[in-house]
């Protein structure tokens, strides 16, 4: 078999992101709280993990919609940027680029979101051709992508008879009915992403290593994010947990697509599990100390120095 020509091929979101970071606490309605910085940023769970995993020094092909928009050519450009490759992106013609408002403290964030082409990504956006080019699939945002849901088990189905492996995130679920058929999704997914709030909520257990222990007779591989707690992993029935990394925390906002990053850099690298959780940690708490996406802190050199 040939070499491929990608080590990840990302499909998911692509938004912009405005991020006001170092707030006390939420505003309520008809009152006013004060940020510490303000930024617009390249962003999207999906689009996160693409640049972190370029950032690593994987090859990535990265399949989104953007509109037609001001929004579309500047996230089109950040792309380009940081050297990633923007050939799959698709621009719609009568959808507005989705943007996320992030308010972020040092402890938490919270999240408004305008979904415009967010939710117009479809199974049918990505090609066989593109298929049999890559080595890894992984899906970000499924819960927020209601189109994508709908062909995601087809499109795990069809990476997986092209033999590539399979990675899903869920993200927050904004309708909050934690199902979606994800059931189906999961029969199909190497590794699974969540974190302790989305495997509660997706199992209906109020136990976050219970919930991830239910996931993992889904799919061979839970690695499921404690912020700083940290991670575990459960796989063929045994669990691996890995503590998290001290840092003076900045920004939140972008942690769990590092650690999937990491994670996956470091399975398709063959290090053993424990490795992986490690990787993983390390990515995000070296995003964890800057502002948004903070992708020019991240390295596989820095990685491996804070991982060991």
């Amino acid at each position: 078999m040939a070499p491929s020509e990608y080590d990840v091929l990302a499909v998911g979101d692509l938004n912009i992101d405005l991020i006001l970071s170092g707030i006390k606490g939420i505003p309520e309605f008809g009152r006013e709280v004060l940020a510490e910085g303000f930024g617009m940023h390249l962003g999207g769970c999906t689009a996160n993990l693409a640049l972190f995993c370029h950032r690593l020094g994987l090859r990535v092909a990265f399949v989104a919609r953007v509109g037609r928009d001001r929004f579309g050519d500047f996230l089109i450009d950040r792309l380009q940027d940081f050297g990633l490759e923007a050939s799959h992106i698709i621009r719609d013609e009568s959808l507005g680029t989705g943007l996320t408002a992030s308010l972020s403290s040092a402890h938490d964030r919270a999240f408004v979101t305008y979904v415009g082409t967010i939710d117009s990504v479809t199974g049918m956006d990505v090609a066989p051709q593109l298929l049999e080019r890559c080595r890894h699939l992984h899906v970000g945002s499924f819960f927020l992508q209601r189109r994508l849901q709908r062909d995601c088990a087809g499109l795990f189905q069809r990476a997986k008879a092209a033999g590539l492996t399979t990675s899903l995130d869920t993200g927050y679920d904004p309708y909050e009915t934690w199902d979606s058929e994800i059931g189906e999704v999961l029969k199909y997914t190497d590794v699974f992403l969540p974190n302790e709030i989305e495997a509660e909520e997706i199992t209906r257990e109020t136990d976050a290593l219970d919930a991830a222990e239910i996931l993992g007779r889904s799919c061979p591989t839970v690695a499921m994010k404690l912020g700083a707690q940290g991670a575990v992993a459960f796989s063929g029935g045994a669990m691996h947990s890995q503590e998290a990394f001290p840092v003076d925390v900045v920004d939140t906002t972008c942690c769990g697509d590092a650690f999937d990053a990491g994670f996956l850099t470091a399975m398709l690298a063959e290090r053993n599990l424990q490795e992986c959780l490690r990787w993983g940690c390390a990515s995000g708490t070296l995003i964890a100390g800057g502002s948004g996406n903070a992708a020019e802190r991240l390295s596989a050199e820095a990685v491996q120095a804070l991982a060991g």
